[in-house]
Formats: C-alpha cells, structure tokens, sequence
C-alpha cells in the first residue's frame, strides 16, 4: 500500500472516529440528564427460626424461606397494600409510583429493602407502610396457623373459665346469705362446744342412774336433771340443724369451685405450652432498620460517558474505514490526453 493511500485513509478515519466519540458523548449525557429525578430509601429486614436438623433440608427450606421473603416484598399485592395505607394514614399525598427491590446481604439473613420514587417524602414514607404491611401480612397468616390448631382448645378454655367464674359467684353468694360469715362461725362453733358438754353431762349421768337401785331416793333428782339435759341436747341438735343444709350447699360450692379452677388453670397452661410450642418451631422476620431519609440517586457520569464515546468512537472508526476503502480504491477519471 503506497503512503499516498494510506495518509488519506487514516485521516477519514480519525474524523470518523472522532465524530462517533462526539456523538456518544452527546448521547449518553442527553440519555442521563432526561431522566427525571430519583430518590432512594432504604431499610432492612432480618430472618431468623427453626428449620429442619437435617443439612440437606435445612438448606432447601431455608432458600425456599428466604425466596418466598424476596417475592412477596416485590409483589403487587403488598405494593397495593401499601399503597393504601399511605393514603389512609396521609391523604394529603399525592400518589407517586415507587419501585421496590430487595437484595439478600449474602451469607446472612439481612434483606436490604430499595426504594425508588420520583418524590423524596412519598418514598420513605411508602417503604415505612410496606414492612408494616408486610409484617402485618405474616402475622396474619401466622395466627391463621396457629388458630387451626389452637382453636378447639380455645374454646375449651373459654368454657371452663365460664363455669369457674359461674361456680364463683354462686359461692359468694352464698356466702352473703350469712352462713360463711364470722359471727355465724363463732355460733356454731359455741353451739358445739356446748352439746359436747351436755353429751359429757348425760353420760356422767346415765352412769350414776345405772350404779343405783331402782328404791334409791337419790335416783329421782338425777333422773328430773337428766331428762332436762337430753332435752336441752335436743334442742342444740335441732339449732344446729338449721344450719347444716346451707353448710352443705356451701362445702359443695367451695368444691366445685376448686375443681372448676383446677381444670381451667391446667387447661390455660397446656394451651400456653402449645403456643410457645408452635412460636419456638415457627420462622420469624423482623424489621431491623426502618426506611431512612431519602437522598437523591445520583447517576455517574464517568462510565456512561467512557463507554458512550468509546462504542460510538469505534463505531465511527469501522464507518471510516469503509468510507476509506470505498474512496481510496476507486479509480480514479480518465484523463484525456493533451494532444490528439
């Protein structure tokens, strides 16, 4: 190739070259400063719980854990939940349209939540209303499962709490009647201190009527007081039985009333370790950090510029070398000579 075809050769190239480079970078910084605004909020998520022992499934479970966790923040269903709740909570907000994206930090349970809007306030505020919604959502279905298995024994417990505080309330009442109280104690304790003595009384004397003969002047006195004293016994006994009816109905009460409390208390302790049961077995997420301030994303200019001018660049040059080859190797016009 003679230096007369390659000087010009090179020369289209560069030009074209440097054109391509131009327009690149004319493209990539009308592409970035047409975009409109973007401000980001970002909060964090951490998962934990109890998984299966076995290496193989715990490691299946907690990757379809962990995926089911991504999904669902990024659904359209927790984004119109949200959604609602911004408007019901701030109603003078204008709606604005807010991307979400959430990466797992790997090798931890860290999900970091991105949030991306046109309108700094609006953002913050809507990843704020989603992990509410989002925890809201998993404690619903939480309580759903638990609620299956908990159900009857619920019922159970609200049953026996009934019939104790039932149980209860008869015994205070019958208490009020007057038979529980401490007066009514004291007379019946009295009563019976004083029937033993008269039993005592007339035993002593059935002994000495007993010792006598029937011709005995002594005899007629003791038998006059005993006969006073059997009657005397009689009529404690007869005293004494008024209260025994309520006496019973009110031992009977005090029973039921500790069974009824015995069985409720046993029956709310099973259901407790029931639940703390299924909590200790069941998986967990938290909010670790909630949204923060939001702050403009800032594109940067270098890259997109670089790659722009140098794609472009590159491109201008294969554009010149073919203008080159196509200019250089064709003939060039018959000349027609001097003299003919």
């Amino acid at each position: 190739m003679s230096s007369s075809s390659t000087l010009p050769r090179a020369i289209i190239i560069l030009v074209c070259a440097v054109l391509g480079a131009g327009a690149g970078v004319c493209w990539q910084a009308l592409r970035i400063t047409g975009r409109p605004q973007e401000f980001r909020s970002l909060a964090k998520l951490v998962a934990g719980g109890q998984m299966a022992n076995d290496g193989i499934a715990f490691r299946e479970q907690q990757v379809d854990f962990y995926g089911t966790i991504i999904e669902t923040l990024e659904s359209a269903e927790m984004k119109r939940r949200a959604l609602e709740r911004v408007r019901a909570l701030n109603p003078e907000l204008k709606d604005v349209d807010v991307d979400i994206r959430v990466v797992q930090t790997k090798g931890s349970a860290i999900f970091n939540i991105l949030a991306t809007g046109s309108e700094p306030k609006y953002t913050k505020i809507f990843l704020d209303a989603l992990l509410d919604e989002f925890i809201a959502f998993r404690q619903n279905i939480r309580e759903q499962a638990a609620g299956k298995t908990l159900q009857k024994f619920l019922q159970e417990v609200v049953t026996r709490q009934k019939s104790m505080e039932d149980s209860a309330e008869k015994l205070e009442k019958a208490r009020t009647r007057g038979v529980d109280t401490l007066s009514a104690r004291s007379d019946q304790e009295r009563l019976v201190v004083r029937l033993n003595n008269q039993r005592n009384q007339r035993d002593d004397l059935r002994l000495k009527i007993k010792s006598m003969k029937d011709d005995d002047a002594a005899r007629s006195p003791l038998q006059t007081q005993l006969e006073a004293t059997e009657s005397e016994i009689q009529d404690i006994e007869k005293e004494l039985g008024h209260w025994e009816p309520a006496l019973a109905e009110l031992k009977t009460l005090q029973e039921k009333h500790e069974a009824d409390k015995l069985a409720y208390e046993k029956l709310f302790n099973e259901v407790e370790k029931l639940q703390s049961a299924f909590n200790s077995r069941s998986d967990y997420v938290a909010i670790q950090e909630r949204a923060t301030p939001s702050c403009e994303n800032v594109e940067d200019w270098v890259l997109p510029i670089a790659v722009g001018a140098v794609g472009l660049g590159c491109l201008g040059g294969l554009v010149g070398l073919v203008l080159s080859l196509i200019i250089v190797r064709s003939p060039k016009p018959l000349q027609i000579p001097a003299a003919l």
